[in-house]
């Protein structure tokens, strides 16, 4: 297979559709049941609003995309003392390459311009950059377009909190999703936990009647003809081995699909193409 990562993305992102809709409402309640309002960061072409600085501990994210382009919020954690300006140096010598001493922490994934979506990640004191790794037309990430934000995390008051029990748990493993129950349509809470060896996310696609996971990824490879086999419509961005995210969102019936894009620490070739993918149906 001869493509690279950008040009699925960029093919799938031509394709999003509202079948993942997002219950604002209902949304806010499940952040309330973790114990605080959600965290809001508006995204723009090419930057990211809000705080600068939050608590530590379980917290709800919230995207809002008022730019034109698709965007999602992953947070890094800086590691071996660097700062954010660390960070800049790093991107504008390589944009298509993350340091090595980041920390993969989460955030919700990709999603259409003028809506919004939510994620809730657990952040640990220190300092942070959240960025958006969606490359534009060019192929060019939007983090390397200065889509780059530094984030202070300090303090909070221990809480306890309790975490809303799951519709499903999705287990990443190197290179598996495992889904612990079906899916079902309607409103579902769902738990992503990294049992891998390495960061992951999961990108979910809808796929069109007939199509498969692979029928996507084919569809966007050089010479491929007719209209694409799938839409992108939203996930979890990375995070790193035994880590926890929860993701609220409301599925049409349909056939659907998970994919992993982060790319592999030894091949550097992206996760799906070891296999990181897999289907399931919504009743």
């Amino acid at each position: 297979m001869r493509f690279t990562v950008f040009s699925l993305v960029m093919g799938l992102c031509t394709a999003v559709v509202s079948s993942w809709v997002w219950a604002d409402d209902r949304q806010h309640d499940a952040a309330l049941r973790t114990g605080a309002e959600p965290v809001v960061f508006v995204a723009h072409d090419y930057g990211f609003k809000g705080p600068d600085r939050l608590p530590a501990g379980l917290t709800t994210v919230r995207i809002v995309n008022e730019g034109h382009d698709l965007h999602h919020i992953q947070f890094l954690k800086l590691q071996q003392g660097k700062s954010a300006a660390d960070f800049r140096i790093a991107i504008a010598a390589d944009p298509n390459r993350l340091p090595g001493w980041v920390q993969y922490a989460g955030g919700p994934n990709v999603h259409p311009a003028g809506s919004q979506a939510s994620a809730t990640v657990n952040l640990t004191e220190g300092d942070y950059v959240l960025i958006c790794w969606i490359p534009d037309k060019n192929g060019v990430p939007h983090v390397a377009l200065g889509m780059q934000k530094a984030l202070s995390v300090r303090g909070g008051k221990p809480v306890k909190v309790s975490l809303p029990t799951p519709s499903v748990v999705i287990k990443q493993i190197d290179y598996q999703f495992v889904l612990s129950k079906p899916v079902h349509s309607g409103l579902q809470m769902i738990e992503v936990v990294n049992h891998g060896t390495q960061p992951h996310e999961v990108v979910v696609v809808k796929l069109r009647q007939g199509a498969t996971v692979k029928d996507v990824i084919a569809s966007f490879e050089p010479g491929a003809s007719g209209p694409p086999k799938g839409e992108l419509v939203s996930g979890i961005t990375a995070i790193e081995r035994d880590a926890r995210v929860i993701l609220t969102g409301e599925f049409e019936s349909g056939k659907y699909g998970l994919i992993c894009f982060v790319p592999d620490s030894v091949t550097g070739r992206p996760h799906f193409l070891h296999g990181m993918t897999t289907e399931f149906t919504v009743e």
